[in-house]
């Protein structure tokens, strides 16, 4: 009887395990490290294309959600830890020895782990990419600071980029892990 009950135990194990590691593998995928700039920490991922509301033209068939999350570092005096909106966001993607490129802006957006920025985006196949991100400041989007000596803030940085580059195998088809 204990033989059965250590072999049933083990199962349960692994296959809790294989779920988990689905779950993994089913979820964002880290393009690089986070960079620092600017009083924020700024990280790349990617996942299968997700279904946005409202859907715009253009958003049908694509291979990845792609995702810029930014966040304010201890210091920020905009808040710490907390989503930084208003920023305006382009990518550009290349793909390693191709003339193939994609550019394009993210849009803020919201999902169950939280605020980004991201976008929908139809790749060139499995292969090396680079990604550049260019991030503006709120003003170019119409958000505005308090500069007075009383209840002023920082002063906004100027654009900037962050890059790196990651390689992409596929994302699989949603549901069939």
């Amino acid at each position: 009887m204990k033989t059965s009950t250590r072999a049933f135990t083990a199962a349960a194990m692994l296959t809790g395990s294989l779920v988990l590691a689905g779950h993994a593998i089913a979820g964002e995928v880290v393009v690089g490290e986070p960079v620092e700039k600017h009083g924020m920490e700024i990280g790349a991922v990617y996942l299968q294309p997700v279904m946005m509301t409202p859907e715009l033209p253009g958003m049908g068939e694509k291979d990845i959600h792609l995702e810029a999350d930014i966040a304010a570092l201890p210091g920020n005096n905009n808040g710490a830890g907390a989503w930084v909106p208003y920023l305006g966001i382009t990518f550009t993607l290349t793909k390693d020895g191709s003339d193939w490129s994609r550019t394009g802006a993210f849009m803020p957006m919201v999902a169950s782990d939280g605020p980004h920025y991201g976008a929908n985006i139809k790749l060139d196949g499995p292969g090396k990419y680079h990604v550049v991100y260019h991030i503006d400041p709120p003003p170019y989007q119409g958000f505005y600071r308090h500069k007075d000596k009383e209840t002023g803030v920082g002063k906004w940085w100027v654009p900037f980029d962050v890059e790196w580059d990651f390689a992409y195998v596929g994302t699989g088809k949603k549901g069939g892990y």
